[in-house]
C-alpha cells in the first residue's frame, strides 16, 4: 500500500476504504421538539421522516446539497470540553449570529479567541457548542 495521500497511495486506499463515507452528523440533545425546531430553521432543512421518533430524527437539505443532521435524544447534558462541533461556514456571519440568537443560541462571550478570529463560538438550545465561519466556503 502506498503513503496514504500520495497518488500512488490513492488506489490502494480507495479499495480499502470502499463505500465507507461520513453520512450525517449526530447531535445529542435533551428535547427532540425544540432541537429539531432549532436546527431545521438554524440551516433550512426539513425533517426526512414523516412519523415523528421522540428518540432520533434527521433534517435534511431539501436541495440535498449538504451533509444531514440527526438528533439523538439523550438524559445528560453536553460535556465539556466538547470532543466535537459543528462549524458552519457563511459569508454573512453577523446576520446569522444575530438570526441564530433569535432562534435560541447564544454566543459564547468568555471564549479565549485569538487575535484576528473569523469563527464565533456559539451554543445551541442543549448548550452543544458550534461555530459560525466567516468564510462562504471550505
Amino acid at each position: 500500500m502506498g503513503f496514504p495521500g500520495s497518488a500512488d497511495g490513492m488506489a490502494d486506499m480507495d479499495k480499502a476504504i470502499g463505500d465507507l463515507h461520513l453520512a450525517t452528523v449526530v447531535i445529542n440533545v435533551q428535547d427532540m421538539t425544540r432541537a429539531v425546531d432549532f436546527w431545521a430553521a438554524a440551516l433550512g432543512y426539513v425533517r426526512r421522516e414523516k412519523e415523528w421518533d421522540p428518540e432520533f430524527m434527521m433534517l435534511v437539505d431539501p436541495a440535498q446539497r449538504r451533509l444531514p443532521v440527526s438528533l439523538q435524544l439523550t438524559a445528560a447534558p453536553p460535556k465539556e470540553p466538547v470532543r466535537v462541533h459543528l462549524d458552519l461556514y457563511t459569508d454573512e456571519q453577523a446576520r446569522h449570529v444575530e438570526r441564530l440568537v433569535g432562534l435560541g443560541a447564544t454566543r459564547v462571550e468568555n471564549w479565549p479567541y485569538p487575535e484576528g478570529a473569523d469563527f464565533i463560538v456559539m451554543r445551541d438550545p442543549d448548550g452543544n457548542e458550534f461555530c459560525v465561519i466567516d468564510h462562504p466556503e471550505l
